[in-house]
């Protein structure tokens, strides 16, 4: 049975992009002049001429492979779509994309995305994401499903259910003057009094719904598309899958986005859109631990540290509690209010 890396070997990848992010430097290679355009526009604030001793190799391959073997589906809970099969190979793993074809290969210190990559580029910059995300990982950190802003390099973390608003809230927190640390996924580690997080280099990738109703990100739409989307009943708006990138330093300017940062707070957005009122209260980090469902996460498929869709073992509950420790924790339930949560962020982080 063949490695993973060998199953790119035909592919020479002559064009290379070195990447600094936070301290962790990455190599990303490929063989196409399109898709190495895509990259260097999509990292462009973290190319570097040089990078001594990079984590990691990712090959970004424009082409077709046929691996031999089985692949076994990821199954996801509460019976959702399954999104990716994977197959073990010696020293590494191999991962499908059911939607796109696209392949990706694991291997310690190197990864692969093979296939239209040039139509799915974001696979390939999640790719990359993965493998920035491990390294840092493995420096003790911990993952969190959530979003983050900062203001004078402290931020507030925004968690919740999926469709909660935890894009939509940091997007209006940055109209509202906040600096973006991350959309998705925020890393965070205790470092002597203060817990560090950091944010991963990608762009929020935000459904209709959430352009629709921001003051300054509805003029990405075409009027036509306001239109259409806007006559949506808000059931419908809000669970269309057709996500946009937003580029929020070419919207606000260079400096809009701050990956580093020292977190003070952390919100769960318990609140609903057929809720009623605004209520904020405090929790304890038993309470957070017990909503720990909602903001833990892995790398699942694309971590070679633990099997695919492993739980959360009780060594990482504990950790997770040790850091909510340190941390301000509240809750907001009632009505989804963007004005009101950006009143409550500039409490949490007065200054």
């Amino acid at each position: 049975m063949m490695s993973p890396e060998t199953l790119i070997a035909a592919f020479p990848a002559r064009h290379e992009l070195l990447l600094s992010v936070v301290g962790v430097a990455l190599r990303v290679r490929t063989n196409d002049p399109d898709v190495f355009a895509g990259l260097r526009v999509y990292f462009g604030p973290y190319v570097v001429p040089e990078a001594a001793g990079p984590v990691a190799d990712v090959r970004v391959i424009q082409g077709d492979v046929k691996p031999a073997g089985a692949f076994v589906d990821l199954q996801r809970a509460d019976g959702r779509k399954v999104k990716e099969a994977v197959q073990e190979l010696p020293g590494g793993r191999l991962v499908w994309k059911h939607a796109t074809g696209v392949v990706m290969g694991l291997w310690s210190g190197g990864a692969f995305a093979v296939g239209d990559v040039r139509t799915n580029l974001n696979q390939a910059i999640n790719l990359v994401n993965s493998c920035y995300a491990k390294a840092i990982l493995r420096r003790g950190y911990l993952l969190l499903h959530a979003s983050a802003v900062s203001r004078e390099g402290r931020a507030v973390l925004l968690a919740g259910p999926p469709g909660a608003g935890k894009s939509t809230g940091a997007l209006h927190l940055v109209e509202a003057g906040f600096r973006f640390v991350s959309n998705d996924r925020v890393l965070a580690k205790p470092v002597g009094e203060f817990v560090e997080a950091l944010g991963y280099p990608k762009q929020p990738r935000v459904n209709p719904g959430t352009l629709l109703h921001h003051p300054r990100l509805s003029a990405l739409l075409k009027p036509e598309d306001r239109s259409a989307l806007a006559a949506l009943p808000q059931d419908q708006l809000w669970a269309l899958e057709r996500k946009s990138d937003v580029d929020l330093e070419a919207i606000y300017g260079k400096g809009t986005v701050e990956l580093r940062s020292r977190l003070l707070a952390v919100v769960l957005l318990k609140w609903r859109r057929d809720g009623e009122g605004f209520a904020v209260r405090r929790v304890t980090t038993a309470d957070a631990l017990a909503d720990l469902p909602l903001f833990a996460k892995t790398l699942g498929a694309f971590d070679l540290d633990r099997p695919p869709h492993a739980p959360i073992t009780s060594a990482e509950r504990a950790r997770y509690g040790e850091l909510l420790d340190r941390v301000r924790l509240v809750e907001v339930v009632g009505r989804v209010d963007f004005a009101a949560l950006v009143t409550l962020a500039g409490d949490l982080l007065p200054g």
